[in-house]
């Protein structure tokens, strides 16, 4: 079956379109989410990355004051858990990030230890453990 004259050049772009959207998220489109900021830390390359930095040690009723940083280069939606649910309490709900902004975050300590996640809600990283608080 032939498809129409008039249908080839929608085809064209569409396939032309594509091809410029999987080459704008190119590269490793989950450098990571990290504590450490010299590892996984993005590029101008990664379309969505995020570190999470501040202090990894913590005594029940502390707070501790992390900073989440965008390091991509697209905005992204993240979620802030802690596991085991009752050793701590996050403070934020859904944080929205442009590239390279920063927001902080309070963590109040229950007991240790536990592990801190980061959830892109945007398209970016999975649910990924960023550092342990002991």
């Amino acid at each position: 079956m032939k498809t129409p004259r008039s249908r080839r050049p929608l085809a064209a772009v569409t396939v032309a379109l594509a091809a410029l959207l999987l080459a704008g998220c190119s590269g490793d489109a989950n450098p990571g989410t990290t504590a450490d900021p010299g590892a996984g830390t993005s590029t101008a390359d990664s379309p969505f990355a995020s570190v999470l930095e501040g202090p990894e040690t913590g005594e029940p009723g502390d707070t501790l004051t992390e900073t989440l940083t965008n390091t991509g280069r697209l905005p992204d939606g993240y979620q802030i858990s802690v596991d085991p649910v009752s050793a701590a309490k996050v403070d934020s709900g859904t944080i929205t990030l442009g590239p390279g902004e920063s927001v902080q975050v309070k963590i109040t300590v229950k007991q240790v230890p536990f592990d801190v996640h980061v959830k892109s809600i945007g398209g970016g990283a999975p649910d990924r453990v960023v550092m342990t608080v002991s």
